[in-house]
């Protein structure tokens, strides 16, 4: 039998005014490696938890940039100086013919680049999440579940489930998992 280890602790709220109050209290109590598991948006929660806005649509701008500059680019250096075509006597340089290619390459750019952006950039700086059988059924249908895993610097498994009981949450557990290694 492999041995159990707790990685964290959940509970669960009913409205999204409890759990904002309840993010922003843990926030300001210290702790930093915990999530809140919403079955939508919930406006403010950010600010709430703490996080701050994403960069990544910068990359995915400077992408799309990029791809315009390139395609833009090899359009005119093909059209104009590698192999100049008359096409109905427009002009060789001719912007308007290139916008096609120039938007598809744009689009190429900035959807890949962001997609490998994001896959490189998501697995730095996270919060390690519950194992999905253990959160309750609902939990992102009706329910707002708290998560605070065991890897914060300030975990102490009964103290952060008294914490999470003083803040209104039902069912409030603490999580084991067999052969878990994150405390």
């Amino acid at each position: 039998m492999k041995p159990t280890s707790i990685t964290g602790v959940l509970g669960d709220f009913h409205g999204p005014d409890e759990a904002l109050a309840a993010a922003a209290r843990v926030r300001s109590e210290g702790w930093t490696h915990f999530d809140m598991l919403t079955p939508f948006a919930v406006h403010g929660m950010e600010d709430a938890m703490g996080q701050r806005r994403s960069w990544i649509p910068w990359v995915t701008g400077g992408l799309a940039l990029f791809g315009i500059l390139f395609a833009q680019a090899f359009q005119n250096y093909v059209m104009v100086y590698d192999w100049p075509m008359n096409f109905g006597g427009k002009p060789h340089a001719s912007w308007p013919a290139f916008v096609p290619i120039t938007f598809e390459l744009m689009v190429l750019c900035a959807a890949i680049g962001s997609a490998i952006t994001a896959i490189v950039a998501g697995k730095k700086d996270t919060v390690p999440q519950p194992p999905p059988l253990l959160v309750k059924t609902g939990a992102t249908v009706d329910r707002f579940v708290l998560w605070i895993s065991s890897t914060d610097p300030k975990w102490q498994a009964d103290a952060a489930q008294r914490f999470v009981q003083s803040l209104g949450a039902d069912d409030v557990r603490l999580v084991e998992v067999e052969g878990a290694n994150h405390a």
